[in-house]
């Protein structure tokens, strides 16, 4: 009888007590020494993981910089054709009215909107590569301090 007791006493502290389960007791928290930790070491395909993703971000920054230049140098173009086109319909307004003079303002007009709506786009363009550059920096930076952690948990690799 007597063992029965202390089989089912021993039960009931282990299966009740905080403290025997990783739990502290007063604030009911893991507690720091018995609660279980995953060791996590940086290992040299995290790194390379990385270093292959901050990579693949420059690249497309890369692109979409270049998109952003040939939209900006297109609306630049533009924006002289537009120009001289409206510099040539108003002069050609003020001497007289004629159906193909109105025609050639409107053409003038049309041209303004279109390099308004092609401004709009270098500029959506250029916010566009600034984001990937951000994330891109962020990337390099990630990679650089995983490489530093990887030095430590692996120090023969340095």
């Amino acid at each position: 009888m007597k063992a029965s007791l202390l089989l089912i006493y021993a039960t009931d502290v282990t299966a009740f007590c905080p403290s025997h389960r990783g739990i502290n007791p007063i604030n009911h928290m893991p507690h720091p020494r018995l609660s279980r930790s995953r060791l996590h070491l940086t290992t040299e395909d995290d790194v390379i993981k990385l270093v292959e993703k901050a990579e693949t971000l420059w690249a497309e920054a890369y692109k979409a910089r270049t998109v952003a230049n040939e939209l900006s140098e297109q609306a630049q173009a533009m924006g002289i054709t537009a120009e001289e086109s409206a510099t040539d319909a108003t002069a050609n307004l003020q001497t007289s009215v004629s159906l193909s003079k109105i025609s050639d303002a409107q053409l003038a007009q049309n041209l303004s909107l279109d390099l308004g709506a092609l401004v709009d786009q270098a500029k959506q363009a250029q916010d566009k590569a600034d984001d990937i550059e951000k994330m891109a920096d962020v990337a390099l930076k990630d990679s650089e301090k995983a490489l530093e952690q990887h030095l430590i948990d692996f120090p023969e690799n340095a």
